[in-house]
């Protein structure tokens, strides 16, 4: 009934050329997150209480894009998981041709990876009535990832994953399920990390 995804590669791939990075990051952690959720969904569907819970990261933040245009794309109530794929897809080629920056994108493949996680998380909350969707940052956890650089326990981490997984879901059909959100240390947190 629950599905978590951290398919991450961050750290692990030592030495590439940032223009090498994008295709492998995205199709990694942005693709494969959205086939593990394509394909789990209609298990879930049949759940009493079907929920994803997707790992993100501050890295993700909205903050890291460049362009007002690129902000008002991945904020859109109305993108689609095929726009979404288009945008990471234009990512990965300015990446390549070298004009990613010019174009309003940062620079970081990692990054733009987790931002596009958050953004279908939201897509998939709207389009999946009745199912609790969202992501969480576990915050820099001490892993194998980055050689144990982390600031943050593991157990910790998982701390607010775990509270995801056993939300309560809303049975009044109010609208209220908490579905669509992105967490941190226990609260939602804005996708800009900006604490209000």
């Amino acid at each position: 009934e629950k599905c978590f995804n951290d398919p991450t590669l961050y750290g692990k791939v030592e030495h590439t050329p940032f223009r090498d990075q994008a295709d492998i990051t995205v199709r990694t952690n942005f693709y494969g997150t959205l086939k593990v959720c394509q394909g789990f969904l209609p298990l879930l569907k049949q759940a009493d209480s079907p929920r994803i819970i997707n790992v993100a990261s501050a890295a993700g933040r909205l903050t890291i894009l460049r362009s007002q245009e690129l902000v008002d794309k991945f904020t859109s109530n109305t993108l689609t998981i095929p726009e979404l794929s288009a945008l990471m897809d234009q990512f990965v080629k300015d990446v390549e041709n070298g004009t990613h920056q010019e174009n309003g994108w940062p620079g970081t493949c990692y990054g733009m990876s987790k931002l596009g996680i958050i953004a279908l998380t939201k897509i998939m909350a709207r389009e999946n009535e009745g199912m609790l969707i969202n992501s969480v940052d576990p915050g820099y956890c001490k892993t194998d990832q980055n050689n144990n650089q982390g600031t943050v326990d593991p157990s910790d981490g998982a701390y607010t994953p775990y509270l995801l997984a056993l939300l309560e879901q809303d049975d009044d059909d109010d609208g209220e399920d908490m579905s669509g959100l992105h967490f941190y240390e226990e609260q939602e947190i804005p996708w800009t990390y900006q604490r209000i």
